[in-house]
């Protein structure tokens, strides 16, 4: 797998109300869920960058992306990244799934590279729902859709925007065993589950 092709987005703009503290800042195994993002992000990506709303402030040492669609949740901040974004895919994560792994990050990366006819690589959660904020986007298809979608839809969603992009979808099995993989931490009740993996 060659690493430039992928530049890492960890998209930490989202609120955090039920959780009553910024998730970026949580603390999972002595690591913030930051620090543990870009790490399983290094592994397969040649640059990690982390993706903001317009008004968040928070120190970091990576660089900074900010949301170009102001208030558009998840598409609006993976339009951010592929707008951003200079290598042929853009490998987004979402801060507040800890539990992905370098190795989890690694099979995505090279399933996109197999599967390069396809707009995007989104895993599927073992639920049967996409994950958008776990996928690879290649950003000369995806770009475009996306950025007309959210100029002619301002209340686009993540699905809309599937229905333009004919993603593949990964299943999360193929990618790791762990069944809590893609554990969505938005409560401290999540949390205490995530820590006590």
């Amino acid at each position: 797998m060659e690493k430039n092709d992928f530049t890492g987005y960890i998209l930490a703009g989202g609120g955090s109300s039920r959780m009553g503290r910024d998730k970026y800042a949580l603390e999972l195994g002595g690591q913030t869920f930051l620090e543990r993002a870009a790490g399983v992000l290094r592994g397969a990506c040649g640059d990690v960058k982390v993706v903001l709303n317009q008004t968040q402030m928070i120190e970091t040492d990576f660089p900074v992306v900010r949301d170009i669609f102001a208030g558009r949740g998840a598409p609006g901040a993976i339009h951010a990244a592929l707008q951003d974004c200079a290598t042929k895919y853009a490998l987004v994560l979402a801060v507040d799934l800890p539990l992905v792994t370098a190795e989890a990050v690694a099979r995505l990366a090279e399933t996109a590279l197999e599967a390069n006819k396809f707009p995007a690589c989104v895993v599927r959660q073992t639920d049967g729902r996409p994950q958008p904020l776990f996928a690879v986007y290649r950003v000369r298809y995806c770009l475009p859709a996306l950025e007309n979608l959210l100029n002619e839809n301002p209340t686009a969603s993540v699905r809309d925007f599937f229905d333009l992009a004919y993603p593949k979808f990964v299943e999360q099995r193929l990618l790791s065993d762990d069944e809590d993989l893609l554990l969505n931490v938005n409560t401290p009740e999540d949390l205490a589950r995530a820590t006590r993996k």
